[in-house]
């Protein structure tokens, strides 16, 4: 849920924080008080469109900074892990947005610089919110089909899951026939190309990592002669000596025997010398192999050129087939898997196609299993929509989900296009809010006030189904008044029951239902107009209900009926903790 929202330089908020808390809270206020811009502050904070225009006129940048604290397990949590954000030790996490009247953007989360994108798929898991002109998920065909899956549960995902696992083996067989079809257009002249490839390849008999060891090689006979001589002055300084100076070996066999001389005297001695006589042992060991390696050290050059020879056909080879000879070896198996399939294409799709055939039977049947599952949701979707659009003063209206599919009992006989890893199913919600009228799409005929009873109706039926822990309103109670009011306050207060609510609201029974009341109001000093937001007791919501019933002046009978609204939402409250 959100704990705080933080709001610096936005419009004609200079700085402002507000401490929310789970449960229902509303903003109260009149009209152009600057409900709107904290609405446009937090969907700034969400990764939504920026506007340079929302910071406040003389500033470099307007900042929104919103803090919420994560519920155990939360799938959040793994995209955080995915993005290398490590979660903070009080389950919180910190969304920053900063923008500059140069238009840049700064995004954070929990510290840590983010992509705008990062910012958008973190935060649709923690906030969904819904403004009177946000409804575009209902109006769109395309989403109904969403809408009514989550209806389904986890069953109906197991079954789209294992639809969508056939539809992938489907598809990547009917590519390869797709290939095969491609391939036989050409077919002898590609087989002609792939054999003589292929024999290039093998006749330039490559081996994995033989070019490391062939330009090793080189590497030394390259630097024979420097090699050599310098293998032979170390060995003639270390055995036999040179002019004018003695071996190594017997320096040391001379200091060694010296030292031995005094052993057992001095017991800090002991420990030295007997290192020394192991260096001289070891200093044998080595002038020996030195010995050896000098004298099998033998340099031919024929062998260079046999070695630059040979490593100009495996650069060639590179050249023309891969960067690296693992590259050319495995082109290789691949243009031999191609060249059995050119030469056996026909049986080979044969038996494609017979998969094909099979896998196809499958996914009519999974899909058929799939549509009789949606059409029993879309059933109950219609019927308990109407009932809550009957409890919003909707009781005349028709609701209808439409279900359809080009199935028929001679499916099976051709392919039925439009199949997707989701199924064969169009879905599209129709209604008719008044009576006489036929259903048609819901995005041609609803009115605004019909929309924003329809959206609650929705999320009152979907809100269990949800996993996202904050839900905001803004102004989705539009174009209602009266007993629906009320009962959209009820709906509201019922959602609020098992997640965070934040309400951005003109009614008069919303307020009431609220758990926590804040009130945006305009101020003017000077020059300057700057909005505030407060936190109200109970007294003080009671007056600001009563401004909301009665408008500015306050009466007895306006401030009677507030405390009867208060008191009217908090026994319908104890009923919901109680049911």
């Amino acid at each position: 849920m959100i704990r705080e929202i933080s709001i610096r330089n936005i419009a004609l908020i200079d700085q402002l924080t507000i401490s929310f808390d789970k449960g229902f809270n509303v903003l109260t206020g009149e009209t152009g008080a600057g409900k709107s811009i904290i609405i446009d502050a937090v969907n700034l904070a969400l990764g939504e469109r920026a506007d340079r225009d929302l910071i406040q006129t003389g500033k470099d940048y307007a900042r929104v900074e919103i803090l919420f604290s994560l519920p155990e397990n939360h799938r959040i949590l793994e995209i955080l892990s995915r993005f290398d954000i490590p979660p903070e030790e009080d389950d919180g996490l910190l969304l920053m947005r900063e923008l500059t009247v140069q238009g840049r953007n700064l995004c954070k989360i929990n510290g840590r610089l983010v992509t705008l994108s990062m910012l958008r798929e973190i935060s649709r898991y923690l906030v969904d919110l819904h403004g009177q002109h946000q409804h575009q998920s209902l109006l769109t065909p395309e989403s109904h089909i969403v809408f009514l899956d989550r209806l389904g549960g986890q069953d109906l995902k197991n079954r789209k899951n294992e639809l969508a696992l056939t539809w992938s083996s489907w598809q990547a067989v009917k590519n390869e026939i797709d290939k095969i079809h491609g391939w036989n257009q050409d077919g002898e002249r590609r087989k002609d190309i792939l054999r003589y490839q292929i024999e290039e390849i093998e006749n330039a008999a490559l081996h994995p990592g033989e070019e490391d060891a062939l330009r090793k090689e080189r590497a030394i006979l390259t630097h024979a002669e420097r090699i050599s001589n310098t293998v032979n002055d170390a060995y003639l300084a270390l055995y036999t000596g040179k002019p004018q100076s003695n071996p190594v070996l017997d320096i040391l066999a001379g200091t060694v025997r010296q030292l031995q001389s005094i052993q057992g005297i001095d017991e800090a001695l002991d420990d030295i010398i007997s290192r020394l006589e192991s260096l001289q042992y070891s200093l044998e060991d080595c002038i020996h192999e030195l010995r050896t390696y000098r004298d099998g050290f033998d340099y031919d050059p024929e062998r260079l050129e046999r070695l630059d020879s040979r490593l100009d056909v495996i650069l060639a080879m590179k050249r023309k087939y891969g960067k690296t000879v693992d590259d050319v070896l495995k082109l290789k198996v691949d243009m031999e898997s191609e060249l059995d399939i050119l030469e056996n294409s026909q049986q080979r799709l044969k038996n494609l196609s017979s998969e094909y055939n099979a896998l196809y039977k499958k996914i009519l049947k999974q899909c058929r299993d799939l549509s009789l599952i949606r059409k029993k949701w879309a059933e109950f979707l219609e019927k308990k929509l109407m009932k809550e659009l009957n409890d919003l003063n909707m009781s005349k209206t028709k609701f209808q989900v439409s279900l359809s599919n080009p199935d028929h009992p001679k499916a099976e006989d051709f392919e039925i296009t439009g199949i997707t890893e989701n199924g064969y199913d169009t879905v599209e919600f129709l209604i008719s809010p008044n009576p006489g009228e036929p259903v048609k799409p819901l995005a041609k005929i609803i009115s605004g006030g019909e929309m924003s009873r329809v959206m609650l109706a929705f999320k009152t039926i979907l809100g269990d189904l949800d996993e996202i822990p904050t839900m905001i309103f803004d102004e989705i109670d539009v174009g209602i008044s009266g007993r629906t009011a009320q009962k959209a306050a009820e709906k509201i207060g019922s959602i609020a029951s098992s997640r965070q609510v934040i309400c951005v609201s003109h009614l008069p029974q919303i307020a009431a239902m609220a758990d926590y009341h804040f009130v945006i109001k305009k101020s003017i000093s000077g020059d300057h107009t700057r909005t505030t937001v407060s936190r109200l007791n109970l007294e003080q919501r009671k007056e600001e209900i009563a401004r909301m019933i009665g408008g500015a002046k306050l009466t007895k009978i306006s401030l009677e009926h507030a405390g009867e609204l208060i008191e009217s939402a908090l026994i319908h409250k104890n009923f919901i903790k109680a049911d």
